[in-house]
């Protein structure tokens, strides 16, 4: 084999290696973020409008405030999942409430 022949080998490998390593990291923080079927979930307004209309979208049904986020226009929520899917059609995020964090009125 040239010497052109192994750099290319060698780049290859680190690209196919990079890009593992980006769809195992996007994979776990989805299943870190992903919400849950039943129980606490941060909403996240992803623009100015969003953040406005949040809580009239977001607390009708079974689902219940808890308190502000841990960002500007953030709610923690308890309820279904199903019942907030409608929000990422507003620009918000429905995401997990991390173990140990978003707790309601806590500071950082």
């Amino acid at each position: 084999m040239n010497t052109v022949s192994n750099d290319y080998c060698r780049a290859s490998c680190a690209g196919l290696i990079g890009l593992q390593v980006a769809i195992a990291t996007v994979a776990l923080g989805w299943l870190l973020l992903a919400p849950p079927a039943r129980g606490q979930m941060l909403l996240v307004p992803l623009t100015g409008s969003a953040s406005q209309s949040l809580p009239a979208r977001a607390l009708h049904g079974e689902t219940r405030l808890i308190g502000a986020g841990p960002t500007p226009g953030s709610l923690v929520v308890e309820g279904r999942r199903d019942d907030l899917t409608a929000l990422y059609r507003h620009a918000t995020l429905v995401l997990a409430v991390p173990p140990g964090g978003c707790r309601a009125g806590a500071s950082a």
